[in-house]
Parts: C-alpha cells; sequence; structure tokens
C-alpha cells in the first residue's frame, strides 16, 4: 500500500492522559496534546472534486532548483510546473522551522497543472546560504521574501505558509497587499499564551532567549545523528508517523546527512527559532495578529488535527483573525498536512485559486463538506 492511497477510515490511535499518543510500530508514545479529529468539523473551506495530476510519493526525487543572490544573500529556488495556462499566477510556498523547500514536492505537483509552483529555501535552511549578519529577524525574512519574488518574476502570486513560514507570509501579506493575491497558511506558528496543558510546542523553548544558550542548544543538535532524526522528525511533524514508509524516512535522512556537512546549518535553525520566540513578543504592526488585520487576500487556514507543534485549537482563532478567511481541518494529520494530506490540500487551495469568494469568519457552514466526505473525495482520484 503507497502513501497515497493509504485507506480512508476510522482512526484507531489511542491517548494516554497525559496527552501523549499511543500508536503501532516504532513510535510508542509522541509528544504534544491529544488528537482532536472532533474538530475536523469546524471546516468551512469547500474543496474543488476535479481530477489531480500524479502525486508523487515522500521519497520521490525533488525538482531542480537554482540560486537567486538578492541583497547579498544567497537563496535556493525549487519550481515546479506542468501544463498549467501561461497566464495563471504562479504559487509560492515557504517551509517552517528547519524544513527547507523540499516540504513541498507533493503539493506542487498536485498543482501542477492549474499553476506555476515555486518553493524557496529560507536563509539557513535547505541549500541557502546562511543570513550574512546572522539576522534572521521575521519582517527581515518577509521583506527578503517579497524582493525574491520581485526579482524572479514579480506578482501577483499565491503565498502559502507552513509553520514559521506561515508567519512570514502572512507579514508580507499585510506589507505587501499588491504582491499577494492569496494567501494559505498550514499550521502557522501562531503565538500561544493559553496557561493550560496539553498544549503544542513546549513552552521551555523560550528559553533560547536567555544569553547564553544557543550555543549549548546547537551543540545539541549537532550530536543527532541523520537517520535519528530523520525518525525524530517523522514522529513530531505527522498525525501518523507510523505510515511514513521506509523510504521515505531514507529520504528524509539521506537530505538530513548531506545538510549536515554546513557549518552553518544547526546555527541558523536555533537563529531562526530564536527570533519566532521574540516575534511573539513584539509590538506593533509586526506582531501576528496586528498583521494578520491588515491583509487583504482571500485566506486558507489549513490545520490538522493531530498537530503536535501548534495546538489545533487555535485554529478557529487564527482564522478569524482575517477579514476574509475560509478553514480547512484535516482529521488525522500533523504539522506538515501538504506532505502527508497533499490531495485534500491541493483541492481546497485549487478551490480558492479559482475564485476570490470565500466566507468571512472560520465557523461551521452547511455547504462545506464532511472530512468523510473529503477523504473519498481524495481517495478517488489516486
Amino acid at each position: 500500500m503507497s502513501w497515497r492511497t493509504r485507506p480512508v477510515g476510522p482512526i484507531s490511535d489511542s491517548t494516554g492522559h497525559d496527552g501523549t499518543v499511543e500508536t503501532a510500530g516504532p513510535y510508542r508514545r509522541l509528544p504534544g496534546p491529544r488528537p482532536r479529529d472532533e474538530l475536523a468539523s469546524w471546516t468551512t473551506a469547500v474543496l474543488d472534486d476535479g481530477p489531480l495530476p500524479e502525486i508523487p510519493s515522500l521519497s520521490a526525487p525533488s525538482p531542480a532548483g537554482w540560486w537567486e543572490v538578492i541583497e547579498g544573500q544567497g537563496l535556493y529556488v525549487r519550481r515546479t510546473s506542468g501544463h498549467a495556462p501561461q497566464s495563471a499566477a504562479p504559487v509560492w510556498c515557504v517551509h517552517g522551522l528547519a524544513g527547507s523547500s523540499t516540504n513541498w514536492n507533493r503539493l506542487a505537483r498536485a498543482l501542477s497543472d492549474v499553476a506555476p509552483t515555486f518553493a524557496v529555501d529560507l536563509p539557513g535552511h535547505g541549500w541557502s546560504d546562511p543570513s550574512p549578519r546572522d539576522d534572521y529577524d521575521l519582517p527581515a525574512q518577509a521583506r527578503l521574501l517579497g524582493m525574491l519574488i520581485d526579482h524572479v518574476g514579480g506578482g501577483p502570486v499565491n503565498l502559502v505558509g507552513n509553520s514559521y513560514g506561515g508567519i512570514v507570509a502572512t507579514l508580507l501579506a499585510a506589507e505587501r497587499p499588491e504582491l499577494v493575491r492569496t494567501l494559505t497558511l498550514i499550521s502557522p506558528a501562531v503565538p500561544d499564551f493559553r496557561l493550560i496543558g496539553e498544549r503544542g510546542a513546549d513552552p521551555r523553548i523560550g528559553l533560547l532567549l536567555v544569553p547564553g544558550t544557543a550555543g549549548p542548544a546547537v551543540r545539541q543538535l549537532a550530536r543527532v545523528d541523520p537517520d535519528r532524526r530523520a525518525r525524530s522528525l517523522a514522529m513530531v511533524c505527522f498525525g501518523r508517523p507510523d505510515l511514513v514508509p521506509p523510504e521515505g524516512l531514507r529520504a528524509a535522512a539521506a537530505e538530513v546527512g548531506e545538510r549536515a556537512s554546513l557549518p552553518w546549518v544547526h546555527t541558523s535553525t536555533i537563529g531562526a527559532a530564536r527570533s519566532l520566540i521574540a516575534g511573539y513578543f513584539r509590538p506593533g504592526r509586526h506582531s501576528f495578529l496586528a498583521a494578520a488585520s491588515r491583509v487583504q487576500a482571500p485566506v486558507l487556514v489549513i490545520w490538522g488535527t493531530r498537530d503536535r507543534l501548534v495546538d489545533v485549537r487555535l485554529a478557529r482563532s487564527t482564522a478569524a483573525a482575517f477579514a476574509d478567511s475560509r478553514l480547512l481541518v484535516v482529521a488525522g494529520s500533523g504539522h506538515v498536512a501538504q506532505m502527508e494530506d497533499p490531495e485534500l490540500v491541493a483541492r481546497a487551495l485549487r478551490a480558492l485559486l479559482r475564485s476570490r469568494s470565500v466566507q468571512i469568519g472560520a465557523g461551521p457552514a452547511d455547504s462545506a463538506p464532511s472530512v468523510d466526505a473529503q477523504r473519498a473525495v481524495a481517495g478517488s482520484s489516486s
């Protein structure tokens, strides 16, 4: 059974009282909030029901890329194109913390007949150079991304961001409304100040802001071998990591191993993490909520019910922060729904690309298909 054609059915993993999740296979107890598959009923997004291009496996080769230099910063970009109309507005994808442009391979192929898709490695990630000034400030990242889009072909574009990349994308959409036609956020790394248990990322990550902690964190990352790191990423980022095929883990480990030789790989990851945390306490126009309130483009918010890094219970309030939004909550998916459930993500995004008329707000809607119906549609195209 391939990853792409996994069956649509009940999700049977059990949950411990401490919020950890017990699964079959090698991943026995996983950190983070418990699965909340019932929140898939929050979905308001409609899905495109047309045929999709064949979606590659997690281990399929990545499209070739090239480097662009923007204000002295080397950035690596990949492009996926198929039979999209020449007039189609492009899609630009921005990965999350410690991710890369390869995180978008499956979604990019699923969109290849409707729009050319670009995926960028942010500074210090993937094959892009580190920041020459060691500056991973979020507004600076957004500004650089806008300049890259201008340089490569201009806008307006359909902007997509995952996790950390979702915050960068939101800031760009707020500052450059003429550049962003639509905005899609997949599990954006929004601030979470709730004093509750079963939250997403460990709040102790905030200790990275304490002077002197970056060095030990870098050394700790460097001690993790590629195979173990690939397994850990699958465990934390996927909703059902036991279904990630061995060849997918091997491909991830190979990418981690290749990048391990880069002297800046761990330093840049810690630098980006520190900038994200610092951004949570940023007042004024560059805070997430302030930026979201200025976004003029229609917004699609996507969240997995098994996200262990950013709690799915934040999905509704996140969508409601935008003036014009729709919400897709995917049962069983984790923090990287574009990798885990590319069919559903693609169908929601294709519907958004077709129309700028979106629902206001993010509450339940009678017109939205049930998650079972969504998965049935996705399965029928496999």
